[in-house]
């Protein structure tokens, strides 16, 4: 461990050798922001989460605006909030790394700023630019090709651009060690979204909702049956096992009401056919809270903490809260299925779906499909997780 001699603004800065956190240490230590600035990138990456919130948010809420005003054309208000998520992303950005130029005033040339800017903000940058070319995409394809479906090459790359964006607004807020506080809920707040994004990357290639005016992209039902049984399991169990070690005693809960909140706001309560389910919806509260409880009683009891393994408790909560995305994702969820089991009903027929394949397909099949799913998920997450060759392909990425 050595210190750095000359620290900026009474920040020391360490420089250390081994292991993949040590490498996280390093790259944070090497951007050697001040106390301030520190704060700064911290609501940065804050609001480019909040961006990329609007945008998944508004994604959702503009399949239920399809469904209930049929409107084939760009300039709508789901399309609107949207953009506007887009902009807030791509402002604060600009103004981060603005910022991160400004901190490095001694150096001279473009390539050295560029290099020195964090490498968060350009993955970030990245994400922004993607979304941005997706909408003159998306505007181009409902021009030539009019109203398209959930799947196509314009959504698919807008999804791709939110994707890009949360991981490096998640590991940007993950770096920092100053504003404890703010930190842990804004990275909790990230692993939210992130979930609701991987599970609307899911969606794309599963529900039977995209049939445009030129190009049917609509997934094969066996496909459809085979991916919606096992990927939301798996992420989401991913996701849970990822952020045990959040030093907030109520993590899941946080974690599961972000998604709600986006969730029933974009599609529960955004059309009349759903509002009135939003009390049952939001009893989904109770199954994080439960698991919150466990977790803080089995880590007070000296007894229980003692005879039980750590790792353990993280795989068996994580793949737990995997057991119950149908409710958590409803009503898309069991839309996935329903082309494969012949069920002719629309979306906001949705709990007509939900009561055909209850009882001979999601308490019998499904759940045990999902089980198996989420802990050999884990089990491979972890595997890779610990694999050297990767951990050093991630430090070349942060060095």
């Amino acid at each position: 461990m050595v210190s750095d001699p000359k620290p900026a603004l009474g920040v020391i800065r360490i420089n250390l050798s081994k292991g993949m956190d040590i490498y996280i240490l390093n790259f944070n230590g090497e951007l050697s922001p001040s106390l301030s600035s520190s704060s700064t990138l911290l609501w940065i990456y804050f609001l480019v989460a909040l961006g990329v919130a609007l945008q998944v948010g508004a994604a959702n809420w503009d399949i239920i605006w399809h469904g209930v005003v049929n409107v084939e054309s760009f300039f709508t208000p789901p399309h609107t909030v949207l953009y506007s998520g887009v902009g807030l992303s791509l402002i604060a950005t600009v103004a981060g790394i603005v910022i991160s130029i400004k901190q490095k005033s001694s150096l001279k040339n473009s390539f050295a700023i560029f290099h020195k800017i964090p490498h968060p903000l350009k993955l970030i940058a990245l994400g922004c630019l993607v979304e941005l070319f997706s909408g003159q995409f998306d505007n181009w394809w409902h021009t030539n090709f009019g109203f398209d479906g959930l799947l196509s090459p314009p959504h698919l790359m807008l999804i791709s651009g939110m994707l890009l964006s949360i991981i490096g607004a998640l590991i940007g807020t993950h770096l920092f060690e100053s504003c404890r506080k703010f930190k842990i809920m804004s990275e909790m707040i990230c692993y939210g979204i992130l979930w609701l994004i991987a599970i609307n990357f899911v969606f794309m290639f599963t529900l039977p909702f995209s049939e445009g005016q030129y190009f049917d992209f609509n997934p094969s039902p066996t496909a459809a049956l085979i991916l919606g049984s096992t990927l939301p399991s798996i992420f989401t169990a991913i996701i849970f096992y990822s952020l045990q070690n959040l030093k907030f005693p109520f993590r899941m809960t946080v974690v599961t009401a972000t998604l709600m909140v986006i969730q029933s706001s974009a599609t529960i309560t955004s059309n009349n056919y759903f509002v009135g389910l939003l009390p049952l919806y939001l009893l989904n509260i109770l199954i994080p809270i439960t698991l919150d409880v466990i977790s803080i009683f089995t880590q007070s009891n000296y007894k229980v903490s003692v005879k039980s393994n750590k790792d353990h408790k993280r795989i068996v909560f994580s793949v737990a809260i995997s057991f119950f995305f149908v409710t958590f994702y409803f009503p898309w969820s069991v839309n996935m299925f329903k082309s494969f089991f012949g069920i002719d009903l629309v979306t906001f027929e949705s709990v007509l779906i939900f009561e055909q394949l209850l009882w001979k397909f999601i308490i019998p099949i499904l759940m045990p499909v999902s089980f198996m799913s989420a802990f050999l998920g884990l089990l491979i997450w972890k595997k890779l997780y610990e694999c050297s060759k990767l951990s050093n392909i991630f430090k070349v990425v942060v060095e």
